[in-house]
């Protein structure tokens, strides 16, 4: 399981957009949905460098034949082989000193963007990935919801869903063969507290039932000519059907 995933993200608004694994997302009033591209130049920029450098929550790194630049999330510096190249003049040092040849100038560019794009990579404590048998599976932890996204590795099919707790947690290990109880502990917990909660309230309306089938028996041999007893029965029948539909409501 990884945890605190460093990834490309913006805000407009209301709404977020995080990019995990190859696939963007769209977050809108703690609902998350899949989908396929933005319009923000900036956050399109961001996923770019993403997938072209090597990102630590320290630096960023961009291996250019033998050469080694370093981006220093910490310091705002660039430096090639540890060597320090002066501000504003990466792009012009890399290609004037041939170690960038010039067909590679835009990724050159892209990545002496990486000052203005810092704002652009968060920290996302909401996720998780769990990778196994050729699947990666991110979970997103919003609040009570959690969502779920896989992509086969073999064939390249991807899955996302909204998932209960539970749900997420069997999924995880069936894709994967890895737990992920220690993510969801708190929601695992409060669906099972839950689930209880909700055994017991069936158990009661249950209760109510077969007391209203008692008393409906009592009346079963009375004569149903009469108004009250007939009224009785209708209305003890009645009560039974509002009693059975939320046991229904319950175990669906």
């Amino acid at each position: 399981m990884t945890t605190n995933i460093l990834a490309p993200f913006s805000i407009n608004e209301n709404t977020s957009t995080f990019y995990v694994n190859g696939r963007l997302f769209e977050m809108n009033d703690n609902v998350i949905t899949e989908i396929e591209k933005t319009s923000d130049s900036n956050m399109n920029a961001a996923i770019a460098a993403f997938e072209s450098f090597e990102f630590s929550n320290e630096k960023v790194t961009w291996f250019s034949g033998a050469s080694k630049f370093v981006y220093s999330l910490t310091e705002g510096t660039f430096t090639n082989n540890g060597t320090l190249i002066a501000e504003g003049t990466f792009t012009n040092y890399a290609l004037a000193s041939g170690l960038v040849r010039y067909e590679n100038k835009g990724t050159a560019e892209l990545f002496a963007t990486l000052p203005t794009l810092v704002e652009n990579f968060v920290v996302l404590d909401f996720a998780a990935t769990f990778e196994g048998n050729s699947n990666t599976v991110n979970i997103f932890k919003i609040e009570e919801k959690v969502y779920v996204s896989r992509f086969n590795n073999d064939n390249k099919i991807g899955k996302f869903f909204e998932a209960t707790a539970n749900e997420a947690s069997t999924y995880i290990t069936e894709q994967t063969g890895e737990n992920a109880y220690s993510f969801l502990t708190e929601l695992l917990e409060g669906e099972q507290a839950g689930q209880a909660e909700k055994a017991l309230t069936i158990e009661t309306y249950q209760d109510m039932v077969a007391f209203l089938k008692d008393q409906r028996g009592l009346l079963a041999t009375a004569d149903k000519s009469i108004t009250e007893i007939k009224a009785a029965d209708t209305l003890i029948n009645e009560e039974i059907s509002v009693w059975e539909s939320k046991i229904t409501e319950l175990q669906a």
